[in-house]
């Protein structure tokens, strides 16, 4: 009786150790596999993971897949990643999260910047997803009219706002652009867009602002994917236009502004949510998260360049400001 104890016991024992040598894999889409914004959203995703106990080469395998700025290669993509037998997707935005949908229907997917994934019936409500999509959506309408009003406290009188965008995602990307244009009307500004998937492409961008007697200018996600910050930013002061961005380096690259959710940890929320999964959660029964953190850069050196006084009102709300 003894042995056989023993022999359960052992056998027991080496059940557990193998199941916790289980190595989980996750298929990441990204847009790119290089820059400040993809590092940057990498280490966040990367935290949140090891926060519910997963880290490379131990017990999980990230198995990430960059499009190379192409959103048309997603679709191969995730069924690359599908065919991997990968146990969760992770698919940031739309157009990542659309092919993962299609390329396979049993594994889960989470999320992070969808702007309304109740919209495009990805989830039944953000509550209760009731499907096998969650994660972290950035659905805040009010958060692009936050935008557009701190541009206007900055530039009073303004009417006319250049948005640049990257053409290619327009289609990926509609709902922030619904977004912008709803929050422009009620705010009584005309949006006029231009063009720019790298910097050379700027100064036409710039042209057509001139032209159309653009005041300001104002950068969306559309415009990130190609890690032109710092170009966006200096053509915005060689045309002498003030700018604002949406990722917070923007302000530090020389924009006027950057107002936007910290990116970080919305990636941080979203690794937690993929190692709830691998733990067993279930998508369907995990609320969606809306941003906490929102962060205000005002660069008063630009401001200066600008010829521009900053308010002490939005002086007061900055959670930085750069010298």
């Amino acid at each position: 009786m003894k042995k056989f104890l023993a022999l359960a016991l052992s056998l027991s024992l080496l059940g557990t150790a193998a199941a916790q040598e289980r190595v989980a894999r996750v298929g990441y889409l990204t847009w790119q596999d290089s820059g400040v914004y993809y590092e940057t959203t990498l280490k966040g995703f990367r935290d949140g993971l090891r926060s519910e106990g997963f880290v490379e080469g131990k017990n999980l395998e990230l198995m990430p897949r960059s499009a190379s700025n192409d959103p048309e290669r997603f679709k191969a993509l995730a069924r690359e990643l599908a065919a991997a037998k990968v146990d969760v997707f992770f698919a940031p935005a739309t157009p990542m999260a659309t092919a993962a949908w299609y390329a396979d229907k049993n594994t889960p997917i989470v999320v992070a910047t969808i702007l309304d994934p109740v919209k495009l019936k990805f989830v039944k409500s953000l509550g209760r997803p009731g499907m096998r999509v969650t994660g972290v959506t950035t659905m805040r309408s009010e958060l692009v009219t936050k935008r557009l009003q701190l541009m206007m406290e900055m530039a009073p009188g303004l009417k006319r706002v250049g948005v640049v965008i990257d053409e290619a995602m327009r289609a990926a990307c509609a709902q922030e652009i619904d977004h912008a244009t709803a929050a422009a009307e009620k705010l009584g500004l005309t949006l006029v867009m231009a063009h720019a998937d790298r910097p050379e492409a700027l100064d036409a961008a710039y042209r057509k602002f001139t032209d159309a007697k653009v005041q300001a200018v104002m950068t969306t996600l559309l415009s990130t994917r190609n890690g032109m910050e710092k170009e966006e930013a200096e053509a915005a002061l060689r045309h002498r236009l003030p700018s604002m961005h949406e990722l917070e380096y923007g302000a530090g690259e020389g924009a006027l502004m950057s107002y936007g959710p910290d990116f970080e940890d919305v990636f941080r929320r979203a690794g937690r949510y993929v190692g709830r999964i691998l733990k067993g959660g279930k998508p369907a029964e995990m609320p969606m998260e809306q941003p906490r953190e929102f962060r205000l850069v005002v660069n008063l050196k630009t401001a200066k360049a600008l010829g521009i006084t900053v308010p002490q009102s939005v002086l007061a709300r900055a959670d930085d400001v750069i010298q």
